[in-house]
């Protein structure tokens, strides 16, 4: 017997391809930075979708997006539904957008149902995209959600420059998506479905992940100044080279970790060298740095121990400043809405898993201002950030359709 599902799931994997069109790779994903021309194209796309179901589409000061159904009234609070359209260098084609696509389609199957006679909303509805989520052109990650949760200001987030000095504002502007709608402020829930970005929910055979809370992150950005000089005529004693510490901080990083058994997950994921020629001493050099952990205690002490090697490392002819540019905490998601969840899962049939997630999500920063919780999805192999990352249709499906489960009870109750 087939299985029926809460909203039209073969629009949504159409929608899903369609999405993935912009940025497209040669390997099969997608390269779709943020602000970008194809962001800018995924955007006009989302807009379109909006329009055509009869949302308003507000854009707010850091190009935040929102698909608004007033179906109650001004007044009356609004629930949220998304993800992100932005993608890494030759990401995954799921990685945000599948938030977004079925959001869009359990909005779309709500006003459905509502339109037939069903249940009356008692509450608004908005479709989120949230602006810059995987900071991969702008650092940190997640500025427009934390934007809208008031963690960051909004003169910071625009300010921010991609690695050829190109600020996020500009960037907005550029691509016609530096808004100036006030957001939707009375926020009674968040829900965010995601791919899971990692193996367990395929190792545990398990359809649907009721993610109970995050683990905890510290980023941060190391610039290393030096001088640059010729590498033939400049003796070894004169040089002022600054990729020599952004090395040693490196390797340093991997220490930490591998002195925990691999629990506490480090990485060095990006560098910037000037002036990034062959024959020439590197002057400058940007570096980002993470750790992850579930334990607070580990992760406070690889925190500090890098810091302290950070600074140990800046001498007189070469400086080493750094910033720490995200501190965020392990916490939980709202026990309410993860118990929903679950119970919408089981009586439409999926077995369920709880889980915590590793990386970061737009879902988080918004904690601060309203419940809010996750859905995951599995992920085959646990990749994701690469072209190959995959999640089979019938689990797409089965993700899409709990969310308009939860929707519709968030919307009606």
């Amino acid at each position: 017997m087939k299985r029926k599902y809460a909203c039209d799931t073969d629009r949504l994997l159409g929608a899903l391809d369609e999405v993935s069109a912009f940025g497209r790779t040669a390997g099969g994903g997608v390269t779709r930075l943020a602000a970008s021309r194809e962001d800018g194209q995924a955007r006009d796309w989302l807009r379109a979708r909006l329009a055509e179901v009869g949302a308003r589409v507000l854009i707010d000061a850091v190009g935040n997006m929102y698909g608004v159904f007033p179906w109650v009234g001004p007044d009356a609070p609004f629930v949220f539904a998304g993800s992100h359209l932005d993608s890494q260098p030759a990401g995954g084609r799921y990685d945000g957008a599948y938030g977004v696509v079925a959001a869009l389609e359990a909005a779309r199957a709500i006003a459905c149902t509502t339109a037939r006679g069903g249940p009356k909303p008692t509450r608004n509805l908005a479709v989120v995209n949230w602006t810059n989520e995987e900071g991969a052109r702008f650092a940190p990650s997640t500025l427009g959600s934390a934007v809208y949760a008031g963690l960051v200001e909004t003169e910071f987030a625009l300010a921010r420059a991609d690695g050829t000095g190109i600020t996020l504002g500009s960037a907005l502007e550029d691509i016609g998506y530096r808004g100036g709608d006030a957001p939707p402020r009375s926020l009674a829930a968040y829900l965010e479905l995601h791919i899971e970005q990692g193996p367990e929910l395929e190792r545990e055979g398990k359809t649907i992940g009721v993610v109970e809370g995050n683990w905890g992150t510290v980023k941060y950005v190391v610039e290393i100044v030096g001088e640059s000089a010729h590498t033939g005529p400049t003796a070894m004693a004169r040089r002022r080279d600054a990729l020599l510490p952004a090395a040693e901080l490196i390797l340093f990083a991997r220490e930490l970790s591998d002195q925990t058994g691999g629990a506490l997950l480090s990485s060095v994921g990006r560098l910037d060298v000037h002036p990034n020629s062959t024959n020439v001493v590197p002057g400058h050099v940007r570096l980002y740095a993470e750790f992850r952990d579930a334990d607070a205690n580990r992760l406070e002490d690889a925190r500090a121990r890098f810091e302290a090697r950070a600074r140990a490392l800046s001498t007189p002819s070469v400086s080493v400043a750094l910033t720490r540019t995200v501190d965020r905490p392990a916490g939980a998601f709202d026990p309410a809405l993860r118990a929903l969840i679950e119970r919408e899962a089981h009586g439409a049939g999926y077995a369920t898993h709880r889980l915590a997630t590793v990386a970061g999500h737009d879902s988080i920063p918004l904690r601060a201002v309203a419940p809010s919780a996750m859905i995951f999805v599995p992920s085959v192999g646990g990749v994701s950030h690469n072209e190959t990352e995959f999640t089979p249709p019938e689990d797409l499906a089965a993700g899409a359709d709990v969310l308009t489960r939860v929707l519709t009870r968030l919307m009606t109750s």
